[in-house]
């Protein structure tokens, strides 16, 4: 199917068959489509947790509202804003230069700029500013799973210091937002997209 197709079919998938299971293959593609979104300065200012074990959704369901996708979906994907920026760009310093087969040292001015720039900021700012780069991830997440036909519903409603606790995280890792991934159930009520018309939303 045409992209926009896609996109028209996708929808957030409440009801999820529980029997029906995506296959690595494609679960890795929509990894991929999260490693490659693109972030601010390239950052990626985010992880993302895989929660395939019942047991520990059977936790965060009690932390989310009680939400069926949280069970029954086929996985989830956990997405926490990382506050660790400073060392994230150091860190991010020896994978440049491992791709571009270059020295270390060649980077330093570019990690500067980006510490000079993280070191204005307060607390609060880096979360925002981590969280604006997870959405794209989260879209791009989103698109992959449309483009192979997979469903998946994003999620904010649940408690984010539960299931930052539940899910042992380290402390500069916060929870932002999930991702639900699976199948359909046949029984999930499809009701037609409402967007506003394209004349409304630009000029």
């Amino acid at each position: 199917m045409p992209f926009l197709d896609n996109l028209n079919w996708r929808y957030a998938t409440k009801g999820f068959d529980a029997s029906k299971k995506v296959g690595e293959d494609n679960k890795n593609k929509i990894l991929e489509a999260i490693r490659l979104a693109p972030t601010s300065y390239g950052l990626q200012q985010f992880h993302v947790n895989i929660i395939v074990d019942p047991a520990v959704r059977a936790k965060l369901r009690k932390s989310a509202w009680d939400q069926s996708q949280i069970t029954d979906s086929n996985f989830l994907l956990v997405f926490s804003v990382r506050t660790d920026l400073s060392k994230r760009a150091e860190d991010f310093t020896d994978v440049m230069a491992k791709v571009h087969s270059k020295d270390r040292g060649e980077f330093t001015r570019y990690v500067k700029m980006i510490n000079g720039a993280i070191q204005k900021m307060s607390e609060e700012e880096v979360k925002s500013w981590a969280a604006k780069q997870t959405y794209i991830a989260l879209g791009f997440a989103m698109a992959a799973c449309a483009e192979l036909q997979i469903d998946s519903c994003p999620m904010e409603g649940f408690d984010k210091d539960a299931f930052k606790k539940i899910l042992n995280l380290p402390e500069y890792f916060y929870p932002q937002v999930v991702l639900a991934v699976g199948y359909r159930s046949p029984l999930d009520v499809l009701k037609p997209k409402v967007r506003f018309p394209k004349e409304e939303l630009f000029s």
